[in-house]
This record gives C-alpha cells, sequence and structure tokens, in this order.
C-alpha cells in the first residue's frame, strides 16, 4: 500500500504542477460557456444588412400591405429600444409582375438572382390565397405542382375549401438558405393577418370582435409550493425552459469533461513508460497492479481537485447573487461518490488498453468500445431532459455504465427521483467498478511488458479471465 501511495502522489504532483492542468482550469469554464459568449456578442452587433424580397403576387392586392408591412418593420422594429443601433436586418420588398405564359422560366430566372446575390429570397403568392372556392386552377408544368392539386384533383369547390392551401402550397418561399427562418416566418405571419382581413371584409364579418375573441390565452409556468421549517408556506417561484435545460447539461458535461481529464492521461501516461522503458524499472521494485491502482488514485485526486476550485468558484458566485438555494451539498457529495467511480471503472479500461498497445494509433482502435458508453448520454441528453422519470432515463441511470452522468443530471432536476435508484445505481457502478478493476489488472500485468504485435481483443478477455 505504501508504494501504491508513492506512485498515487507522484502521479498527482506531476499533473497538478503541469501547465496543462492551469491551462485547463482556465480553459474548461471558457469552453462551457464559449457558446453562450459568442451567441451574445453576436447578438449585440446586430445585423445591419438589407435582404431584397422579390414578390410575385398573383391576387394582385397583397402585395402593397406587404411593402407597407416592411417599411414600417424597418423603421420602428429592428432597432435596439436603448442604444437605437440596428440590430436586426431590413426587408426590401420588389414586385415582380407574374409571367403566367412561362411561370417556370420566371421560377429559374429568379432562382438565379438568388445564386447570384442579387436577391436574398423570392415568394408567389398564389391566387387561392385570398378565397379558397374561388382558387383558378393554375397549369401545372413539367416539375412544378399545380397551385390547387387538391381542388384540381376532387373536381369540386367543396374539396378545393377543405385543404387548398396546404396541399397547393398558397404562399412558396424560395431560398438557398433553409436554415434562415426569421423571414418566411415574418412574411407568413404578415401575409397571413392580411389574408385573415380580406375573409372576414368577404364574409361582412366584425375582424375585431372575432379576434378578441379568438385572443390567445397567457400560460406562465411555475414551480412547485413548498413548506419552510418555521411552517410558511413558500408560493412557486417562475421556471424557465433554458434554464430547466441549462442545470442537467452543466452537471453531465461537468461530469463528462472532468472524467475525460481523468482518465486520457493514464492512457497515454502508460504508452509512453512503456515505449520508453521505464516501465520495467518500475516493475522492479513493486507489482503491476500496485502501479495501476497509484496511477488511479493519482488521477481521482487530480479530478477532485480541479471539481473543488471549480465547485469554490461557483458557491462564490452564487453566495454573491444570493442564489445559495440553488447549491445543494446532497448532489454535490453524490456528484463526488459516481465521480471517483466512474474514473476508477473507465481509467481501469484505459490502462488495460494502454498496457496492451506499442503507439497511440494502436490504442485507439482498442479503446473504442470503451469510449461509446461514455458517448451514451449525450445521444439521449434532450429525451432525459424532457422526462427525467421515464423509461429510458431510468434505465440508462441504473446501468452501471452510464449511470455516473445520468443520474446525476437526474438528481440536479426538478422532478424527484426514487430513493431507492440512487443508492441502486451507486451500488452496481461500485460493483462494476470493482469487477473492471479487478479484470484491468490482471491484463494490466500481461500487458506492460509485452513487446510486438499488440493482442486481439478475445487474448485480452482471456488474460482478464484467466489472469
Amino acid at each position: 500500500m505504501r508504494k501504491t501511495w508513492a506512485v498515487a502522489m507522484r502521479e498527482y504532483r506531476t499533473n497538478v504542477r503541469s501547465k496543462g492542468f492551469i491551462v485547463g482550469v482556465i480553459l474548461m469554464p471558457v469552453f462551457m460557456s464559449g457558446s453562450v459568449l459568442v451567441q451574445t456578442l453576436v447578438a449585440k452587433r446586430g445585423d445591419a444588412s438589407v435582404k431584397r424580397v422579390a414578390v410575385i403576387d398573383r391576387t394582385g392586392s397583397l402585395f402593397v400591405p406587404l411593402h407597407d408591412a416592411a417599411e414600417w418593420r424597418n423603421k420602428h422594429d429592428i432597432f435596439d429600444s436603448e442604444t437605437g443601433r440596428q440590430m436586426e436586418p431590413s426587408y426590401e420588398m420588389v414586385e415582380i409582375p407574374p409571367n403566367e405564359a412561362d411561370r417556370q422560366g420566371q421560377l429559374l430566372e429568379l432562382s438565379d438572382r438568388v445564386r447570384s446575390g442579387e436577391l436574398f429570397a423570392f415568394v408567389e403568392i398564389n391566387r387561392g390565397i385570398l378565397d379558397p372556392r374561388e382558387a383558378a386552377v393554375a397549369p401545372a408544368e413539367p416539375g412544378m405542382p399545380s397551385e390547387t392539386t387538391a381542388a384540381s384533383a376532387a373536381g369540386s369547390a367543396t374539396a378545393a375549401s377543405i385543404q387548398p392551401q396546404s396541399e397547393g402550397g398558397a404562399i412558396r418561399y424560395y431560398s438557398n438558405r433553409e436554415t434562415y427562418r426569421e423571414l418566411p416566418e415574418w412574411l407568413s405571419e404578415v401575409i397571413g393577418d392580411r389574408v385573415r382581413a380580406a375573409r372576414f371584409a368577404r364574409s361582412g364579418m366584425d375582424l375585431e370582435t372575432v379576434m378578441r375573441a379568438l385572443a390567445p390565452v397567457r400560460l406562465d409556468s411555475f414551480g412547485l409550493l413548498s413548506r419552510s421549517q418555521t411552517g410558511e408556506v413558500k408560493g412557486g417561484e417562475a421556471t424557465s425552459a433554458a434554464a430547466g435545460f441549462l442545470v442537467p447539461f452543466f452537471v453531465m458535461m461537468m461530469m463528462w469533461m472532468l472524467l475525460m481529464i481523468a482518465v486520457q492521461p493514464l492512457l497515454h501516461g502508460v504508452l509512453e513508460e512503456k515505449m520508453q522503458r521505464i516501465s520495467e524499472v518500475l516493475l522492479g521494485s513493486l507489482r503491476p497492479f500496485d502501479l495501476m491502482m497509484g496511477k488511479l488514485i493519482g488521477h481521482a485526486f487530480v479530478a477532485l481537485t480541479l471539481l473543488g476550485i471549480y465547485a469554490a468558484g461557483g458557491i462564490a458566485v452564487a453566495a454573491y447573487y444570493g442564489k445559495m438555494d440553488m447549491v445543494s451539498p446532497v448532489l454535490v457529495g453524490w456528484f463526488v461518490f459516481f465521480l471517483a467511480l466512474a474514473i476508477f471503472m473507465y481509467g481501469s479500461m484505459f490502462l488495460a488498453a494502454g498496457a496492451c498497445c506499442n503507439d497511440v494509433k494502436e490504442a485507439q482502435s482498442l479503446i473504442m468500445p470503451v469510449m461509446f458508453p461514455m458517448i451514451i448520454p449525450m445521444f439521449f441528453l434532450v429525451p432525459i431532459i424532457r422526462d427525467p422519470g421515464g423509461g429510458i432515463a431510468t434505465a440508462l441511470s441504473l446501468f452501471p455504465l452510464t449511470s455516473p452522468m445520468i443520474m446525476t443530471m437526474r438528481q440536479s432536476m426538478e422532478v424527484p427521483v426514487p430513493l431507492w435508484q440512487a443508492p441502486a445505481a451507486l451500488a452496481g457502478c461500485a460493483l462494476v467498478t470493482v469487477i473492471c478493476v479487478w479484470a484491468a489488472g490482471r491484463v494490466f500485468r500481461v500487458g506492460i511488458l509485452m513487446q510486438g504485435k499488440p493482442p486481439k481483443m478475445g487474448q485480452i478477455l482471456s488474460w482478464a479471465v484467466r489472469g
């Protein structure tokens, strides 16, 4: 045990005193908050570009209100109320007379203008938008859908009144930038308002009265009420979807990054010692299992030191802003236990893989099966946050290879975890960790002194079982 402890202290001091550890302490929060900072800076910078949109209005009555709406928006809606700085792009509407004789050719010409950058996009507003029953059946050209496909297929005005726009495309938006959704959403809203007004006017109904009746009902989300130690009922606070997502996401990413910081150097360290024949010298004075355990303990202390630094920083920030109620000592305790077990479980597998290989390239193929369980929580991040008490969340939080990340993430959420699940997950994780360390010790003992061709997976499993 004394030799194991000596190896652990050497590993700990070597890593904590290195420049990489100091840089990691600084860069880790920068990376985790980098995307938020970048988005904030980009949002503050604003977008003063002009997006020209060509409009083919086959109704003959919607372009003018659309143009006026764009002008009003450009004067009132795109500037920051405090600084007066333009924060959103302005929209410029350009009317294009429809060419019914060569509709496809006209659309192709406009598409070329979009590709050249002269236009940002173009829009077709078809005739049936104002009154589906009066929709005229546009001649279908090769490669183009009919303007009122549903109506023409049914051959009756009744069918056209049921679903003409969804099938025929009352508004068609053409662009080569599918990810920019602000403009098509604005067009849909503005044209939709004007079309509804026109339909109500045709039917003789009062639009204002109808809109008041159809006004959406506001819904605000709150947390559950609770009772304080003095018996006072504490009201639920307003909640937000963003906060509900960020907290468990931060907890899981913290666990994953601390785990990677701890186990990745183990692989490279044992490879370097093996390539430089340092392992042979070390094994002359201590057993392979003592060497492996010393490395695991040393790197577990490195991760816990890093966690202690970030926890102290987080508590200081929470105290400064008066948010100490967000810091849960129980969650920190569970986090430490699960992190330590995860480091021993995955770290032993990384060490065994490194001991069996001669260089990093050989180790990459062996380490892929080990890395896969570490990536699984990323695939199920959103479903688990949406339903933390569901079957997927429960199964993955009880599965020993993923329980350190998933269980701590569930414990950070408002939905309570059943009392038996956290101890069960910890017990299962501890049992699998003991098995992994025991098996890895057998593989490490054989592989660390082996040279030449790397063993196959079947041979490694044989070493783990038979020793």
